[in-house]
C-alpha cells in the first residue's frame, strides 16, 4: 500500500506534541481506558478541548448516506459543536467536509504517523482541517495505515466526543467499533436509520434496536447532548455495570454490540456452570445484554 508523506506544512516547527501533563491535553481522554501516552498533530491543538460530536460510518456509503453525514456535520458545526472523525473515505470525509461547510471546527484522528496522510487523496482535505481544527495521532512518525492500528484509533475518536453518531455502517465495521468504544466510555450513541434492505445500514439498525438514540438530524443529537454537561463531567461508566472481577463482568468484558455465541464464551469460562449462569442472569436482570438469534448475546446500548 503506497501512502505519501504529508507535504511541507508538516515541517517540524508546525508539528506539536502533547502529553497528559500538558494543560492543552483534552480532559475527556483522561477518562478512557488506555489513554494515549502522547499524541502528535498539526493545526490548532485547542480544538481538542472543545465540545465535540463524533460522526463516523462506512467507507462505501450511498449518495444518500454521504449527503446525510455532510448535512448533519454542517448543522452540528453551525450550532457550535466540533465534529470529530477519522479522515477515511466515505462518511468520515463527508463529516469533515460538512463541518467545514458549516463554518465550524473539525478534528481528524489519524491512524498513521503525523508525517503521513491516508488516504493520499485527502492531502488537501487535511490542509483544510488543519486550518479549522487539527489532525492528531498517537502513532509514531512513519507508521503506515496497518489494519491493527484502526481499532486503537477508534477509541480516541469516541473518547474526544460527548456523543458518537453512526451514519451507514454494516454489521461488521470500524464505525460500530467506535460506537462500542463510546458505550464503554459512557458516551451517548446515536444512529441514523436507512433502508431496511440495505446491508450498509444494518449496523445502524442494530444499534437502534439496542437502544441507541435515533438521529434524523442534528437537532436530535443536540437535544440529547445539550450544552449543560461540562467537558469531563458525568462520563464515568454506568453504575449498572457489574463489579470488576465478578463473573458477570467477565462475560460483559468479552461481549460486543454485534453478538457472540454463548457456547463459545462458555468454553472459555474456567469456573463452574452455576457461577456462569449466575453471572449471565445478573447481566440480564440489569438490562445490560440482549439475546440474539443463533444462541448469541450482545451488549445493550446503555441509556440512562
Amino acid at each position: 500500500m503506497h501512502v505519501e508523506r504529508a507535504p511541507s506544512r508538516a515541517e517540524p516547527d508546525s508539528v506539536w506534541t502533547l502529553t497528559p501533563d500538558d494543560p492543552r491535553w483534552p480532559e475527556l481522554w483522561r477518562n478512557i481506558d488506555v489513554p494515549p501516552a502522547l499524541v502528535r498533530g498539526t493545526g490548532d491543538p485547542a480544538a481538542l478541548a472543545t465540545p465535540a460530536v463524533a460522526v463516523v460510518g462506512t467507507r462505501r456509503p450511498s449518495q444518500r448516506g454521504r449527503a446525510v453525514a455532510h448535512r448533519l456535520a454542517s448543522d452540528l458545526a453551525a450550532a457550535g459543536w466540533t465534529v470529530v472523525s477519522g479522515m477515511a473515505l466515505g462518511i468520515d470525509a463527508a463529516a469533515h467536509e460538512g463541518a467545514l461547510a458549516g463554518g465550524g471546527l473539525t478534528v481528524a484522528v489519524m491512524a498513521t504517523g503525523v508525517d503521513r496522510t491516508y488516504p493520499t487523496r485527502h492531502v488537501d482535505l487535511r490542509r483544510r482541517i488543519e486550518a479549522s481544527g487539527c489532525a492528531v495521532t498517537e502513532a509514531e512518525d512513519g507508521v503506515a495505515p496497518l489494519p491493527f492500528v484502526f481499532p486503537r484509533r477508534n477509541r480516541l475518536i469516541s473518547g474526544l466526543a460527548l456523543g458518537v453518531v453512526v451514519v451507514e455502517a454494516p454489521l461488521r465495521s470500524g464505525a460500530l467499533q467506535t460506537a462500542f468504544h463510546g458505550l464503554n466510555q459512557g458516551r451517548e450513541v446515536f444512529a441514523v436509520p436507512g433502508p431496511v434492505d440495505d446491508d450498509g445500514c444494518r449496523g445502524c439498525h442494530h444499534l437502534l434496536r439496542q437502544g441507541a438514540h435515533l438521529a434524523e438530524g442534528a437537532r436530535d443529537v443536540i437535544d440529547v447532548l445539550g450544552r449543560q454537561r461540562p467537558a469531563g463531567a458525568d462520563l464515568a461508566e454506568p453504575s449498572r455495570l457489574p463489579l470488576a472481577g465478578s463473573p458477570a463482568r467477565w462475560i460483559w468484558d468479552r461481549l460486543d454490540l454485534t453478538g457472540l455465541r454463548l457456547s463459545e464464551l462458555r468454553r472459555s469460562w474456567a469456573g463452574s456452570e452455576l457461577v456462569w449462569l449466575e453471572g449471565l442472569l445478573a447481566l440480564e436482570m440489569a438490562g445490560l445484554i440482549v439475546r440474539l438469534p443463533g444462541g448469541r448475546v450482545a451488549r445493550r446500548i446503555w441509556v440512562p
